[in-house]
């Protein structure tokens, strides 16, 4: 993420990892193929290894932190998942962390 002189700005790899998100959101087709393998969904998409790595994981804080749209990061989880407590605990995990650090 990079910063202009009020906010903080998604980068490049916050496009992708959104990109990930709103497809396999939006169409049953592409989560269908996430769900069947999600590294080889991944490495179809022009993504880092250390961000492929997160979005395979499920991280859901770090996805946050890289600036994942938090709308498009829920739906995601909803369509793998994962609870409310969970996904609201990872949140809470970095938010407590960030505050520490």
């Amino acid at each position: 993420m990079s910063r202009n002189w009020v906010h903080t700005i998604p980068d490049t790899r916050a496009y992708w990892i959104d990109k990930v998100l709103h497809v396999t959101q939006h169409d049953p087709a592409e989560m269908q193929r996430f769900r069947a393998d999600p590294e080889a969904y991944c490495r179809a998409m022009p993504l880092s290894a250390d961000t492929r790595e997160m979005i395979v994981a499920n991280d859901i804080g770090q996805l946050y932190l890289a600036g994942a749209n938090p709308y498009l990061l829920r739906a995601h989880c909803l369509n793998l998942g994962v609870s409310e407590n969970d996904y609201l605990g990872a949140l809470r995990a970095v938010a407590e962390e960030a505050d520490r650090g």
